[in-house]
């Protein structure tokens, strides 16, 4: 009996490990696809975009560099 407990206690536990990471990852694809839409503006509109509206986006795109970096961060203590 014990040992049906302990196992489901360890699952219940792995279930829960990989819901955050599943949510760690859904955040990065986030990002990561706001990075790509800047990415595709700012190949189009190049020639059009005003240096203020390039240096914003540029930011903007560090900004959530840092970010997934940081979920990056998270995930890498899960696997420790």
């Amino acid at each position: 009996m014990t040992n049906e407990k302990e196992e489901r206690a360890f699952l219940e536990a792995q279930l829960q490990w990989v819901k955050q990471r599943d949510a760690l990852l859904a955040q990065i694809e986030k990002k990561l696809y706001e990075m790509k839409h800047i990415a595709e503006l700012v190949a189009i509109e190049d020639a059009y975009m005003l240096k203020n509206q390039k240096l914003k986006l540029n930011e903007r795109f560090l900004q959530l560099q840092n970010e997934i970096a940081e979920l990056e961060n998270k995930l890498q203590i899960f696997y420790n």
